[in-house]
């Protein structure tokens, strides 16, 4: 498969990267599909999910192939879309909607993050929801939410991109300026700064819902007494959250039903790649495509 279009998620860069953490470069890709191997893909658009599961395990002949016990990882153990060609099974292909450019396109891994982790919530009435971060898979997370019927806020630390929030008609705070009431029914952890695990649970009410839709960092451990404290007396469920729901993120992407053009903070050829990535070590990028000539 031939990329053209890559994303470059600045959490994967540098010090922020880790072996084995679900954030690695080369995870938001379209490529072209060549003719080798690839019966009915030939020429097509496509993108991929970022598991590559074995489809022999128990858990794979469970139907549960995204916790498959010997997944490959595009970016860990094998190439990601910073490579000019990748390889993958045809399975794990889906093709992109006629009349969805890919500068969008690749933003279905991180709604495709979203839209699974609000399937993981019940929700009833119109819950009080915060998502902690102010990544694109948070910001996404606060426009799938609000089209859900939910009060929405998002709580972040980089006041430049409450903009956006703005301009979706989305609640936003500076996380260090919100109170720990305990009042909120589900709360997005989609940040893995240190500390903010702790945050969540304080602000969750009782028997609320904490999505752990972040990889917890290594260096993020909570203080374990004060964390199970609060999970035992306040009965929260925390819930692990890394699929990727990527043909629903197409078909709403097609339908133009979220934004993600105003998550894009530049766009690069693949020659200029050294750019790109000093581009996206800055504090104020969401996200920077490549692209090919």
């Amino acid at each position: 498969m031939r990329i053209t279009r890559a994303l470059i998620d600045p959490h994967a860069l540098g010090a922020n990267f880790e072996p084995g953490n679900a954030i690695a470069p080369g995870r938001e890709f379209v490529g072209i599909v060549g003719a080798s191997g690839s019966p009915g893909f030939e020429g097509k658009r496509v993108i991929a999910p970022s598991s590559v599961p074995c489809s022999a395990c128990d858990l794979c002949r469970a139907g549960l192939s995204i916790h498959c016990r010997a997944r490959s990882e595009l970016g860990i153990g094998r190439d990601g879309a910073m490579a000019e060609k990748i390889s993958l099974p045809v399975s794990s292909l889906i093709e992109i909607p006629k009349g969805l450019d890919d500068d969008r396109a690749c933003f279905a891994p991180s709604l495709g993050r979203a839209l699974h982790a609000a399937d993981l919530v019940r929700l009833e009435g119109k819950p009080y929801v915060t998502i902690l971060g102010d990544d694109p898979v948070a910001l996404l997370s606060a426009q799938v939410m609000t089209q859900r019927n939910a009060s929405v806020r998002v709580l972040g630390r980089e006041p430049a991109r409450f903009g956006l929030c703005e301009k979706w008609g989305v609640k936003h705070r500076h996380i260090d300026q919100v109170g720990r009431r305990a009042d909120q029914d589900v709360v997005f952890v989609c940040s893995s700064t240190p500390g903010d695990l702790e945050i969540a649970m304080r602000l969750a009410r009782p028997r609320a819902t904490v999505l752990l839709v972040a990889p917890p960092s290594a260096s993020n451990a909570p203080k374990e007494l004060t964390t199970l404290g609060l999970l035992h007396a306040s009965e929260i469920a925390i819930i692990g959250s890394r699929g990727e729901r990527l043909a629903d993120a197409l078909r709403l992407l097609a339908s133009d039903g979220v934004d993600v053009r105003s998550l894009l903070t530049a766009k690069y050829r693949f020659a200029q790649y050294a750019e790109a990535f000093a581009r996206a070590a800055r504090p104020d990028t969401l996200r920077v495509l490549l692209e090919a000539a």
